[in-house]
């Protein structure tokens, strides 16, 4: 099974991997790295290698971080050159969600990553602008 690793800002990755976890039940093979202000790079290495350890039970480690150029996502990228590990930025609970889902399937670990930054991207909606379209359509 493939791991994952929330890595964010603030409490951010506790909270959606609490909140997916209302939805569907206990995530396994996911480890959250929570960002503190404060927190130095060296400790925040050592929270992902420990995360990454916690879930990689051979299939590799997507990683899904908050921010494209935030720590997270940086810190992350370094660890691909060494480590069999995927990155993707910009995570939403949507993606977490499908990521949960998509590791029953037989996906190499590049596949996965990309079908879940589309997931993600085709989750994004204006909402309001639907509600708009609809309300002008003529009523039969």
């Amino acid at each position: 099974m493939v791991g994952l690793v929330v890595a964010a800002h603030g409490r951010l990755a506790e909270e959606l991997v609490s909140t997916a976890e209302q939805i569907v039940g206990e995530l396994p093979a996911v480890a959250t790295c929570n960002i503190e202000p404060g927190t130095s790079v060296e400790d925040l290495r050592a929270q992902m290698k420990q995360a990454i350890a916690r879930v990689d039970a051979g299939s590799g480690v997507i990683i899904l971080a908050d921010l494209f150029g935030g720590t997270p996502c940086k810190e992350s990228l370094m660890m691909c050159q060494r480590m069999n590990v995927e990155v993707l930025a910009g995570v939403n609970l949507p993606m977490l969600l499908k990521a949960n889902s998509l590791r029953s399937e037989q996906l190499s670990l590049p596949e996965m990553a990309n079908q879940l930054a589309s997931h993600g991207q085709r989750n994004i909606t204006c909402a309001s602008a639907l509600l708009r379209e609809a309300q002008q359509q003529p009523r039969t």
